[in-house]
């Protein structure tokens, strides 16, 4: 995938961010997004109680979330179980952005997203 296109898919979710939530892993998680732009409604998934609970809760609140989880096997595993516990509460789940940052970025986690991102738009923009 282009540089362009995934830039292209990552405006596209700002935007969506706005009706739609987004479930992330932890704090610096929520903070790696906020530095990317994203103002919409971001969900900690480390909130205390089980994931069985934090899923029913989120299926009773939500139409549709937006899941990004890491990359690494505990995060593809986290999005999984989220992903079938939400579905299963009639929560509709979109991992399309997700699997496109999977696919063409060489980030492991969330948190690196901003400096990736700084690589392919080049110096001039300021993420601190």
């Amino acid at each position: 995938m282009s540089e362009n296109r995934i830039l292209k898919i990552l405006e596209k979710y700002k935007i969506k961010n706005f009706k739609t939530p987004i479930i992330v892993e932890g704090k610096n998680d929520v903070a790696s997004l906020r530095k990317l732009s994203f103002e919409g409604e971001i969900i900690q998934v480390n909130s205390g109680n089980s994931l069985l609970d934090f899923s029913e809760t989120l299926g009773k609140s939500y139409k549709e979330v937006i899941i990004l989880t890491d990359f690494d096997r505990k995060g593809v595993e986290l999005k999984h179980r989220i992903e079938t516990y939400l579905v299963g509460s009639g929560c509709s789940v979109d991992s399309f952005l997700w699997n496109s940052i999977r696919k063409s970025m060489p980030v492991r986690t969330i948190e690196e997203l901003p400096f990736a991102m700084k690589r392919i738009q080049g110096t001039s923009i300021n993420y601190s």
